[in-house]
């Protein structure tokens, strides 16, 4: 079940026994987490009917006892437990056999929930399986990057609000995965932005500091046509700006299109859909694509990949006692461009 669907059940007073939130991705265990406590228990009563444990510091009798119990002058209780992947009873039988028993028959006026952070539960065990079975077993995937554009213009609409393709790119290039972040960006736009209005590079620039001309989304298409005036301009910015676009941070996201580019050399068919698909890319990335291929051979793009490694490394520390991160960027790109 998607992460929305089970907040709005939540937020409609449709609750399960038991919820085990688990994966890597954290931001949407949160979500769901965060509604569960404002909503199962009214606020005024949370002192006597929501109890909040930590994994590693509770047993799994202490757990099933405080599930057990009856809510107080309430029809239902919270229980939850936080960081529930350092719980050491997931690697004890008997501890694992007690909580199969307890999720095959649960106390109705009790919601059960497990906040199992940054990996999966083990889907073997038992316990894990009666509370699919009783409850809700949530798995919070990461978003890919391909996706993270798609994924903002969503979360826009939920806000009321639309993006342009372009602005939507620029975020996800620069906030990348770290979703709490980009949610907190949007809000911000949204306080600041008329109601209904469409989010555009320029809005990004003015209130989060983005600059619609000088970012790395930006480089990657002046590189990617070979565009050296335009590529220059924006290495020289960067290269003014060095805290705000380190070497370590341009170098990953040029990697990332030159796989691309790397990848749409080597597909039979190159018509939109189809290599959007295989790409995994938005279509209107494509053409990007398409165009930097014509520009750079294979074997030129093989290059490619040795200079921003060099530079990677050299950015970090290895091997490198004298070349500042300015003379490195354009160094890079002289290399990439000629």
């Amino acid at each position: 079940m998607p992460h929305r669907q089970i907040i709005r059940d939540v937020q409609s007073g449709i609750f399960r026994s038991v919820y085990l939130l688990h994966g890597e991705e954290p931001f949407f265990i949160d979500e769901i987490s965060k509604v569960l406590e404002e909503v199962v228990v009214e606020e005024s009563m949370r002192d006597f009917n929501q109890t909040i444990v930590y994994g590693r510091d509770t047993t799994v009798d202490e757990l099933l006892e405080a599930a057990r119990r009856f809510p107080m002058m309430a029809d239902r209780q919270l229980v939850v437990m936080r960081e529930a992947q350092d719980w050491p009873a997931w690697k004890r039988a008997n501890d694992m056999a007690k909580l199969e028993a307890y999720a095959k028959s649960p106390v109705s006026s009790t919601v059960l929930v497990f906040c199992f952070k940054n990996k999966k539960a083990d889907g073997r065990l038992k316990a894990v399986k009666a509370i699919s079975k009783a409850g809700i077993l949530f798995l919070s995937e990461k978003v890919r990057d391909y996706k993270l554009a798609e994924w903002i213009s969503k979360q826009v609409q939920d806000k009321e609000m639309r993006i342009s393709g372009q602005a939507a790119q620029i975020l996800a290039e620069y906030l990348g995965n770290d979703l709490r972040k980009v949610m907190n960006e949007l809000e911000k736009l949204r306080i600041v932005l008329p109601k209904g209005s469409e989010i555009e590079p320029n809005h990004i620039e003015q209130h989060i500091g983005i600059s619609k001309e000088f970012n790395v989304f930006e480089l990657q298409r002046a590189i990617g046509s070979k565009d050296l005036t335009r590529a220059n301009r924006i290495v020289d910015y960067f290269a003014s700006n060095p805290k705000d676009h380190p070497v370590a941070m341009v170098m990953p996201v040029l990697g990332s299109f030159f796989s691309k580019v790397y990848a749409y050399h080597g597909l039979k068919d190159h018509s939109g859909a189809a290599a959007a698909k295989a790409l995994r890319c938005a279509p209107f990335a494509v053409k990007q694509y398409g165009e930097a291929a014509r520009n750079y051979s294979i074997d030129k793009v093989g290059r490619v990949f040795g200079y921003l490694r060099e530079a990677d490394r050299k950015a970090k520390g290895q091997g490198n006692a004298t070349v500042s991160d300015p003379m490195l960027l354009k160094e890079t790109m002289f290399k990439i461009l000629h």
